[in-house]
């Protein structure tokens, strides 16, 4: 997966605030391990992001490093944060977290849709991704933006996301 070709997107949150969305920059990395260290709760999304500060910033720099990720910033500070991880078959995993000071303000959309622009010029055919059943936020986030469930455990759901051209939807 390449880098994206659009370079930022500005929105405004429902809130009124300014957030540019861009695709993750090294320069960011201390805003980025700061938005999860100041994460609550820690370890409510199927484990994540992890209670333990080591195993925290590990897993940040494991994302950064292997996955495709973008940022949700507010005056110059990560607010949310979304990954693309390679999968077999033009699929890729996504995980979007935003901030609790800042859900339910549209960022999260915002994030996914830029996110499934990037994932269509780059000829993904499917985006796929597990989300807990009680996550409600989460769960109308994915369905706002196209997901549709596929199949489902005990406590959580299969999504995918079919990409084609935006003139066949």
């Amino acid at each position: 997966m390449g880098q994206p070709s659009e370079t930022s997107r500005e929105i405004r949150s429902k809130e009124g605030l300014g957030v540019t969305i861009m695709p993750y920059e090294d320069g960011y990395f201390d805003s980025l391990v700061a938005m999860y260290d100041t994460y609550d709760p820690l370890g409510s999304v199927q484990g994540l992001p992890p209670l333990d500060e080591t195993q925290r910033h590990l897993w940040v720099q494991e994302m950064v490093s292997n996955g495709m990720n973008f940022l949700a910033l507010h005056k110059g500070a990560v607010i949310g944060h979304a990954s693309l991880f390679s999968m077999p078959a033009n699929w890729a995993e996504y995980f979007i977290f935003v901030h609790q000071d800042f859900q339910r303000q549209g960022i999260g959309t915002a994030v996914s849709l830029f996110v499934i622009d990037w994932a269509r010029r780059e000829k993904l055919s499917t985006i796929w991704l597990t989300v807990e059943k009680t996550n409600y936020i989460a769960v109308s986030l994915y369905r706002k933006v196209g997901f549709t469930r596929i199949g489902s455990s005990e406590d959580s759901w299969e999504m995918i996301l079919t990409l084609g051209d935006k003139k066949d939807e």
